[in-house]
């Protein structure tokens, strides 16, 4: 058998943190269920798909430095989330450059009780994402590499409550997803959760899942994984 290569990016949805050990990882199963083949994980805390454009030189470090056969994308959920503050407005400048700790530790709290977050205020806006994965999708099947898409997790009721617009836009991140793998062949979204169990079953905090959650991203993924290989 060839050894093959499968590249993953991921946020920390996938990554260990208490009272998740890396062993309830949906990473380690894959290593442990493909030992014959080279799994690179490259998963970061709180990331968004400016990573595939931008990391190692216009996303070498993502896909071309590996020449991955298969690429496993989880990425949405931090540029998708509404934003209290515009990062490009004379606000969010005078806030984080201007203004004392003490005061602006006092100005944010403030906001967080008097401001809804705005869904049209993100990390990463529609259109950029559109940019970033279509672009991605475009050089994943230059090189032949084919690219499984877990799309954005649908939000617990302790996120909804903490940012009550998110649903909205994790549909409209999702719609996007689905688009662009529609136009691009070799892309294949596998959904573990949406109409298949209640997120709050397995959700641990407002983003990430417990372990029974993990092993259900895993076992979608593993019969996707083999049909490819």
């Amino acid at each position: 058998m060839t050894r093959k290569k499968i590249m993953i990016i991921t946020d920390s949805i996938a990554m260990p943190r208490p009272g998740i050990r890396y062993e309830d990882t949906w990473i380690y199963l894959l290593k442990k269920e493909f030992p014959e083949h080279d799994i690179i994980d490259r998963p970061a805390r709180g990331s968004t798909s400016t990573r595939l454009v931008n990391e190692g030189g216009g996303g070498l470090d993502l896909l071309e430095s590996y020449m991955p056969d298969i690429v496993i994308l989880q990425q949405g959920m931090a540029e998708c989330a509404p934003r209290l503050f515009d990062k490009t407005s004379v606000e969010f400048y005078i806030v984080s450059r201007i203004l004392p700790a003490g005061i602006r530790q006092r100005y944010i709290e403030h906001v967080k009780k008097h401001r809804v977050r705005n869904p049209e205020v993100t990390e990463v806006p529609p259109e950029q994402f559109r940019s970033n994965i279509t672009g991605f999708f475009s050089r994943a099947r230059s090189i032949g590499a084919k690219v499984i898409v877990i799309p954005i997790l649908p939000p617990a009721d302790i996120m909804i409550r903490k940012n009550p617009h998110i649903a909205i836009n994790i549909d409209r991140y999702n719609a996007i997803y689905r688009e662009a793998a529609a136009s691009c062949p070799g892309v294949t979204i596998v959904d573990p959760f949406r109409d298949k169990i209640d997120i709050n079953d397995v959700a641990i905090d407002e983003t990430h899942v417990n372990a029974a959650g993990l092993r259900m991203i895993y076992q979608a993924l593993r019969s996707l994984i083999r049909a490819m290989l």
